[in-house]
């Protein structure tokens, strides 16, 4: 998969609005062997093709005849709306590790026979080569029960990648359901127990028929 992409030659606010006007996606390129190199990118090609190679896919970027190995490394979204705003993008050489983030998801909630699942984080870090980085993690929960819980350290690494999160960090923890019969018990005592409403003017109706 490869992109296009061509050096912005204005930056700033207002030629970035001119841009994304024209459908382009200000980005940047950075890397070891690349200085901050600020591009624009067609964005419907872009979208296309994240969604191919996915969210942390490794794909070619060629700018004014250079071709690189890149990767996204960072998505910023408008704040009013889920439209992408600016991407970095890293580049990389053949071999090179680097810190790459990497969702993760979970499966075999609904085998859970009892409680409630809660999953802590959704994406972990890893160095690794990006063209061996797997486009997600997926963590199996289906044997879980009540007080079990899964950490960064029970997902199976590929070979030659080392974590950056900590292993003891917790993925996903099954818990009891609340019990809400003390608060219906309690809620039903404080019904007994609350005083008969006085009805305001009772008595002195009594009062003018006697």
């Amino acid at each position: 998969m490869k992109i296009v992409a061509e050096k912005r030659t204005k930056t700033g606010t207002s030629a970035s609005k001119q841009a994304r006007a024209a459908g382009k996606l200000p980005a940047v390129v950075y890397g070891k062997s690349v200085e901050s190199l600020p591009v624009l990118v067609d964005l419907k090609e872009f979208e296309d093709a994240i969604r191919e190679v996915g969210s942390n896919g490794v794909f070619t970027l060629e700018v004014d005849g250079e071709e690189y190995q890149v990767f996204v490394k960072e998505y910023s979204y408008f704040a009013t709306k889920p439209s992408l705003y600016h991407v970095d993008i890293q580049a990389f050489t053949a071999g090179e590790k680097v810190v790459m983030t990497i969702p993760v998801y979970v499966e075999g909630e609904e085998k859970i026979a009892e409680g409630i699942l809660s999953q802590s984080i959704s994406e972990i870090e890893v160095e690794i080569a990006p063209e061996a980085a797997p486009n997600n993690f997926t963590i199996d929960a289906s044997n879980l029960v009540i007080g079990d819980s899964l950490t960064v350290g029970d997902i199976e690494m590929p070979e030659d990648a080392e974590l950056v999160t900590e292993p003891d960090e917790t993925v996903v923890s099954v818990s009891a359901p609340e019990d809400i019969t003390d608060d219906l018990e309690t809620t039903e005592t404080a019904d007994e127990t609350m005083p008969e409403p006085e009805v305001i003017g009772e008595d002195e109706e009594d009062a003018e028929d006697e």
